[in-house]
């Protein structure tokens, strides 16, 4: 198809044309998730289980399933202004406040264990100048006190999600490749974990692993196209 004067007209084109300009598509399963807790969380995680490093990292590549984060307008309608013609005309950009990842449960707990230290901190739970952890577990209940989500001593951070491809693991051409080679990178503002789901356990056969499922909330993101080389 082509366009004249902004009408479409149907014209030929070559099936290797078509193969060329179309068929170079994006795959799903190539991105990488990094996941920045602020200094408060770091220091409230050393202080109740140590996590180094190069286990925070390995705790980001064994996420295997996330979305990207999506936007809408909000509308209003006008009706009226043309006979028959009722309109939705946009007044605000509104961003979706959640985003799901999944990730595999490694054989010594320790993805569980970063991401409930994470909300252990936002609740109060633990913390030592308030009330010892072996206090919830007593039938008489306990009180949590929630931490402020800003500032120093804030939970919330960015969270920050890059979409590539696979071609720049082309050893041979790698720094031509990354210099041409285009991503997607997501920066997903004030995130914090808002929700861990349960786990699902049974005595099946032990062919598939463990995951666990958080959902993060989110003020807004902000999307960059940026090259494999800039990162």
């Amino acid at each position: 198809m082509a366009s004249q004067g902004g009408v479409p007209s149907p014209r030929p084109i070559k099936t290797s044309q078509i193969k060329s300009r179309i068929l170079n598509v994006a795959t799903p399963n190539n991105y990488l998730v990094r996941l920045t807790p602020p200094g408060a969380v770091l220091n409230f995680m050393e202080r109740k289980r140590s996590l180094t490093p190069q286990q925070r990292e390995d705790i980001e590549l064994r996420c295997i399933r996330t979305t990207t984060p999506g936007s809408s307008f909000l509308t209003h309608s006008v009706a009226n202004d043309y006979q028959g013609v009722v309109e939705e005309i946009p007044y605000r950009r509104a961003y979706e406040n959640s985003l799901e990842m999944t990730f595999i449960v490694d054989n010594n707990y320790d993805t569980v264990a970063f991401f409930e230290a994470w909300m252990d901190y936002m609740s109060g739970m633990g913390e030592d100048y308030y009330q010892p952890r072996t206090a919830y577990r007593d039938l008489g209940g306990a009180n949590y006190r929630m931490n402020y989500y800003g500032g120093d001593s804030g939970y919330r951070t960015n969270i920050y999600l890059t979409k590539f491809e696979k071609d720049v693991s082309n050893l041979e051409n790698i720094k031509e490749s990354r210099n041409n080679q285009k991503a997607l990178q997501y920066t997903i503002i004030d995130s914090y974990p808002k929700q861990l789901n349960s786990m699902e356990l049974n005595y099946g056969p032990a062919e598939d692993f463990l995951r666990l499922t958080v959902t993060f909330g989110y003020s807004r993101y902000v999307r960059e196209r940026v090259s494999i080389n800039d990162q």
